[in-house]
């Protein structure tokens, strides 16, 4: 004796990944870059420095909106907690990291 099955219990279907990103995939993806030659002194070297400080803050708060988003058990998986959130950007936290990259 068999239990009736439905056609539908033996489907599957993959789960909608929400927190992932377009831009993290494609890092290229709708960016625009500075020219290259810049002069080594002056306005332009300045604002190029501003612009680039300013993209920098924007994609370490748009990563952290990101892992807020996750669960739990999300962020179980690829090793952090929720205590660890506010120490994954810390210079402080990942000097270690810095200065094995760096030797």
């Amino acid at each position: 004796m068999s239990a009736p099955i439905a056609k539908d219990q033996l489907s599957f279907q993959l789960p909608n990944l929400t927190y992932v990103d377009a831009h993290f995939e494609e890092p290229n993806l709708g960016r625009v870059t500075l020219p290259t030659e810049l002069p080594e002194h002056g306005f332009g070297q300045w604002l190029a420095a501003r612009v680039a400080a300013f993209r920098g803050w924007r994609e370490k708060r748009s990563a952290m909106a990101e892992l807020e988003m996750m669960s739990d058990r999300e962020l179980l998986d690829i090793g952090l907690s929720r205590a660890d959130l506010h120490r994954v950007f810390d210079t402080a936290y990942n000097a270690d990291l810095v200065a094995r990259s760096e030797g």
